[in-house]
């Protein structure tokens, strides 16, 4: 059995075998060999038929008193919080370490959020709770990133970090891979997997302990953020929502995936799996914040979300146990192929200016020098 996914077994030494078998019998094999199936072997294309503009609003549409009241409110009874994903490292912008630790003016990503998180905090006068999802390649730098920084005057007990979980990435024949010291290389499963992270590691539990009932949702990698924006919260929590989006008009060929409608129910068409050209239909690029109600939160991670197909070049010991970078087969999950289970989801339509400025490359588009200047016109350095 282990043969067919480790076709170099043996050809490994008898105690580098036992950690292999061992790892091996850990493994989902049954969603494994599904995955790799329904995703890479026979995939589905999108029926660009069955996709549909969303519904949605501006901000001229809202009461914005209103819905800044109803935000300051949840916030007073401390009814919700923010979740952060932040589970990448800074590879591509060349930065040794987790994307969240990368610096303008002497101030991370991580701490331009707090700043934010205590500002909110001020004019709430009540501690808010922030869940940061990290992932093994960078769960213990960001600790330590946090400590040595005394969670920027956030208080140690407010901070709450959980891991995101984890998928093997195959080979193109579908066999698993093994890393330089002899162990079956597992990825972080995209995230889609927040949903199941947030409640296996405790999280929803403990929110539902401090009465929390609506929760913010962010990445890391967007500089200028509005965290816990009074407009987003307020119409979710005035509407009774189970998700409320945030969307902005895509750009030509911009790559952010499309907030739609895929069979009538509620979506994402991710731009990579989108035909070329067709993005440009569809008038609200997702940018990835949203406001999910606590119940959701739980139908969600009930819930099995499928596996999305991405090519990644990696290191691994090819089947002569030599070393080499070839492409391979990542599986991940998207969080929005859960809308789907909402019976209540609105997305709301922002400018671009102010609200979506994402760090990506080290130069070109969506780069350090783009979200520098976005931060400085900003005002926020």
């Amino acid at each position: 059995m282990i043969i067919e996914w480790i076709p170099q077994f043996e050809r490994l030494e008898e105690g580098v075998q036992k950690k292999i078998q061992k790892q091996f019998e850990n493994l989902p094999l049954d969603e494994i060999e599904a995955a790799y199936k329904n995703v890479y072997v026979t995939p589905k294309t999108v029926d660009m038929a069955t996709v549909e503009e969303v519904p949605y609003v501006t901000k001229s549409d809202i009461d914005v008193e209103n819905s800044a009241s109803l935000a300051n409110d949840a916030m007073k009874s401390g009814a919700i919080a923010v979740v952060l994903m932040a589970g990448g490292q800074g590879t591509r912008l060349e930065h040794p370490g987790p994307k969240g630790t990368f610096s303008f003016d002497g101030r991370s990503l991580f701490e331009l959020q707090a700043d934010q998180i205590r500002s909110k905090e001020a004019e709430a006068g009540q501690k808010l709770h922030w869940y940061i999802m990290t992932s093994d390649i960078n769960h213990h730098e960001t600790l330590e990133f946090f400590k040595a920084h005394h969670y920027f005057q956030l208080d140690e007990d407010q901070v709450h970090f959980f891991c995101q979980e984890h998928f093997p990435p195959l080979s193109k024949e579908g066999h698993l891979l093994l890393t330089e010291n002899y162990d079956v290389i597992l990825s972080p499963n995209g995230n889609g997997g927040i949903f199941n992270s947030l409640a296996a590691s405790g999280m929803i539990d403990d929110m539902k302990s401090r009465g929390i009932r609506h929760v913010f949702m962010n990445n890391v990698d967007n500089t200028i953020v509005k965290v816990l924006d009074p407009l987003l919260v307020g119409i979710h929590i005035e509407k009774n929502n189970d998700v409320t989006s945030k969307s902005i008009l895509p750009e030509p060929g911009e790559k952010v995936g499309r907030l739609s409608l895929v069979n009538g129910e509620k979506s994402v068409a991710e731009y990579t799996e989108l035909p070329e050209g067709e993005g440009e239909r569809f008038k609200n690029g997702n940018i990835g914040v949203h406001v999910f109600s606590l119940p959701f939160l739980e139908k969600a991670a009930a819930e099995n979300v499928p596996y999305h197909l991405a090519l990644k070049k990696l290191v691994h010991l090819d089947h002569l146990l030599n070393i080499e970078k070839r492409e391979v087969l990542k599986f991940e999950k998207f969080y929005f192929d859960a809308f789907k289970y909402t019976d209540k989801h609105m997305t709301l339509q922002v400018d671009r200016k102010g609200e979506f400025s994402p760090l990506k490359n080290k130069t070109g588009k969506d780069s350090i020098e783009t979200a520098y200047r976005d931060l400085k016109d900003e005002g926020i350095i």
